[in-house]
């Protein structure tokens, strides 16, 4: 956008001034002084958003010549023309006024010369090509002074006569003011102008303005792309009843009337399109019309779940965390490994702490669903009035401390993805009904809400109860019981896998306390033998907190010796042993006990000189289990 300036002179001085003034709010402003003969010659250099200051007279001609741009005229102040009056009194009694086409006073002015004691003559020129031809007449007529516009006064002065022009700087800072006016709302329409152009090309829907009669007024880029309009060179002006690609719009789409959610098949691509009937002042002025390609809404949808669900609810083990090398652990990993390639639901059925989150993680991870969300859901711990709202989600106001905007659910965060159900079992039988609706329709509806939200999830449920126990006793369906366990894994026990003993603690120990790997790593075999007779009711679960107590009691792993090891290792064991807690623990120490005990270390002695002190030998003889020969052994510093 550029400000020209022409036929100012005399008040060259006042235009700078004042145009400076103002042009510190318009930094790229272009301000540019231009002769008016050169506008003459090329009209078409001044452009639409341009903006052109004036004197009066050549204001007529551009406007005959039909110049382009804003064109503001000086306009004529009295005060600044009585001073032009004053000033051409002081040289002559005769004044001459000259203005372009007509008279500049259209009334009489016999009072006006009678009061200052002069003769006022007026004179007028048809086009700028005559001015000269009036000026000289003037000289001819021996006249002394002119007044009149820039243009005017410039020629009387090469003519050898005294000008005045009728502006001064009351008229400058009127036109100037105006001009920054206008070039104030070009920039601000131009900047939302720009705007709108930008949220258009950046929108990620194709937007097309129609005006009443059904022609574009504006397109954007995606718009042409969705509808493969690259083609058409320019769409404006056009009506989309004249192109082919708009006919399912074109019969669709009505004045007046709004579309909503409206579906088409398009060019191998299914369209989601929105149509608003735009109105100013209550009269009907157009239609916005809105398209997007449903497999990018989807993508989006996708994103946005991705990005709420909390980033802790992930996978984040696979099959290479599970350790062992046993028969029974191997065939359960191949098994599982064999379950991840296919999408059907999973049922993972294992006492406590036999790893059933670890198998669903590395099920997840090893599917075609890894880089989505995993979700997992301990039944048993959630609240019977929370669990649905948890489930599901809400809307805003569907309860009491509901939150603002309500809260999408966990099977709706876990779109595309997958839900562990930890403890199924646990969960009442009416919720079991709404989980089976889910799986059947593949939908969820929030609290409150009385719309539907597709979801695609794969369910992986835990159990270590017989559920087909809890269906005989009414308290689970036979029909979810079918839809969850499509596909079962039976984890093996601890004690069905001893032989993974060595490995299990030799990995609990690197991970957790790596400082203390070598001293394990140096009696392992000791140490297995030990856990080996030991019955493990909780699993992997309780092996590691009773290596946890280990390790609490040992100190520094350069102190520790072999004897300290294995000693500690069993008091842990027996700490564990909840089944010794009976009253014989607490009774108090009396001769005849010493004695019996005195002949049970003698008879251990016996058997252990049998067998070669072969421990477990011994305590095959003895009929007691390893970990308790330790003991008495321990006990008596024999080890």
């Amino acid at each position: 956008m550029k400000l020209f300036v022409t036929g100012f002179s005399p008040l060259d001085v006042f235009v700078e001034e004042e145009i400076s003034i103002r042009k510190r709010n318009f930094q790229e402003l272009v301000v540019q002084k231009l002769e008016a003969k050169d506008i003459l010659k090329n009209p078409t250099y001044i452009q639409n958003d341009d903006v052109l200051i004036c004197g009066a007279t050549i204001y007529e001609e551009f406007k005959r010549r039909q110049v382009r741009g804003h064109l503001i005229p000086f306009r004529v102040q009295t005060n600044e023309f009585l001073k032009a009056l004053n000033q051409a009194v002081r040289l002559g009694n005769e004044i001459n006024i000259i203005n372009y086409k007509e008279k500049f006073f259209k009334e009489d002015l016999s009072d006006l010369e009678n009061l200052l004691n002069i003769k006022i003559n007026q004179y007028s020129y048809p086009n700028v090509e005559s001015i000269d031809d009036l000026i000289d007449e003037l000289v001819a007529k021996k006249q002394k002074s002119v007044i009149g516009s820039g243009l005017i006064v410039s020629k009387a002065i090469k003519k050898g006569l005294s000008g005045f022009i009728w502006y001064g700087r009351e008229s400058v800072k009127q036109a100037i003011d105006i001009a920054f006016n206008v070039l104030t709302g070009r920039f601000e329409e131009q900047s939302n102008l720009k705007r709108q152009e930008y949220i258009l090309e950046h929108f990620n829907e194709g937007v097309i303005s129609l005006n009443v009669t059904n022609r574009i007024l504006q397109i954007n880029q995606k718009a042409i792309e969705l509808l493969s309009l690259q083609k058409y060179r320019d769409l404006k002006g056009i009506s989309i009843n004249e192109i082919g690609e708009f006919g399912f719009i074109s019969k669709s789409s009505k004045q007046n009337v709004p579309l909503k959610g409206k579906l088409f098949d398009y060019k191998n691509k299914t369209l989601f399109l929105n149509s608003f009937p735009i109105y100013v002042k209550d009269i009907f002025d157009g239609t916005v019309i809105i398209i997007s390609d449903t497999d990018e809404i989807q993508k989006h949808e996708k994103s946005i779940r991705k990005k709420l669900y909390d980033q802790s609810n992930r996978a984040i083990y696979d099959f290479h965390d599970i350790v062992g090398k046993s028969t029974p652990i191997q065939k359960t990993k191949l098994k599982a490994k064999k379950f991840a390639k296919t999408d059907a639901n999973v049922l993972i059925i294992g006492e406590s702490g036999t790893g059933k989150e670890l198998f669903a993680q590395s099920i997840h991870n090893d599917s075609s669903r890894a880089s989505e969300p995993f979700i997992a859901i301990n039944c048993a711990a959630i609240p019977e009035n929370l669990i649905e709202s948890e489930f599901f989600g809400y809307t805003e106001g569907a309860f009491t401390g509901a939150k603002r905007g309500g809260k999408a659910g966990l099977f709706e965060l876990a779109h595309k993805g997958t839900v562990f159900l930890d403890e199924l079992g646990e969960i009442s039988l009416s919720m079991q009904s709404k989980l089976l609706r889910i799986l059947q329709e593949k939908v969820v509806r929030r609290v409150g809400s009385a719309s539907i939200i597709p979801i695609d999830v794969r369910i992986i449920a835990a159990t270590n109860v017989n559920l087909l126990d809890k269906v005989k006793e009414g308290d689970f369906r036979l029909d979810l019981f079918y839809r969850i366990s499509v596909l079962n894994l039976i984890l093996p026990t601890l004690n069905q896998r001893k032989e993974d003993l060595e490995d299990l603690v030799l990995s609990y120990t690197f991970k957790r306390y790596p400082h203390f790997f070598n001293t394990i790593n140096e009696h392992i075999h000791e140490m297995t033998e030990i856990l080996a007779e030991y019955k493990w009711q909780g699993n992997i679960r309780e092996l590691e907190n009773n290596l946890e107590r280990l390790f609490a009691y040992l100190e520094s792993p350069i102190k520790v010796t072999r004897k300290e090891l294995i000693t500690n290792l069993i008091e842990t064991l027996e700490d564990n042993d909840f089944s010794q807690l009976n009253s014989e623990i607490y009774a108090e120490n009396t001769s005849s006990q010493d004695l019996i005990k005195k002949a049970e270390m003698n008879t251990i002695k016996d058997v252990l000189n049998k067998t070669n002190g072969n421990k477990s030998e011994a305590a095959k003889l003895l009929g007691i289990s390893r970990s308790t020969l330790w003991r008495k052994l321990n006990e008596e510093e024999l080890i």
